[in-house]
């Protein structure tokens, strides 16, 4: 193994999240950015740049309380996320977020997280459906039955202006 080897491979386990955690909020404003950024900012993540990044849980990755997590972030930090996020201007319209995570029996397996937005349905349906997608997506290539399922969502009932709904799990390095 070549030193470009040896320092690539290095870099690689470096990035390989060894925490997460998982963080939902609501934001209104009458400019749709404006109320993303207010979303984020009740999710407690509005002060890192989010890299958004598709569904693997990595083996050994543990699940940590939110504020467990927040505070080992500092602002301007790159976080790595998996973002659910739906938004809408139209009043009395139900919009909702989720992230759904199935994780396997054995530790040295990686899990997966799936992400779904909808409006008109509730966040205990979106949850549902997340989890059942992430299930579905670790079933495919596995066919372990022994998973532990767990995610978030959140819901709101837009007014005038824009309504945002967020859901992340912030992966921790």
């Amino acid at each position: 193994m070549t030193d470009i080897d040896r320092r690539q491979q290095t870099m690689a386990k470096h990035l390989i999240p060894r925490k997460l955690f998982f963080t939902h909020g609501v934001g209104r404003h009458s400019d749709q950015l404006m109320s993303f950024a207010v979303a984020l900012r009740d999710a407690g993540i509005e002060y890192l740049n989010l890299v958004i990044v598709s569904s693997i849980v990595p083996p050994d990755c543990q699940i940590i309380p939110k504020e467990s997590g927040i505070v080992e972030l500092n602002p301007g930090e790159i976080a790595f996320v998996v973002l659910s996020r739906n938004a809408s201007d139209t009043a009395g319209e139900l919009v909702s977020a989720s992230i759904g995570c199935a994780l396997p029996g054995s530790p040295e397996r990686f899990g997966y997280l799936a992400e779904y937005h909808t409006t008109g349905i509730g966040k205990d349906e979106t949850l549902e459906y997340a989890c059942n997608l992430a299930a579905e997506m670790y079933g495919t290539l596995s066919g372990d039955d022994g998973l532990e399922i767990t995610g978030i969502a959140d819901d709101a009932v837009a007014d005038e202006g824009w309504t945002t709904v967020v859901c992340a799990a912030v992966f921790l390095l």
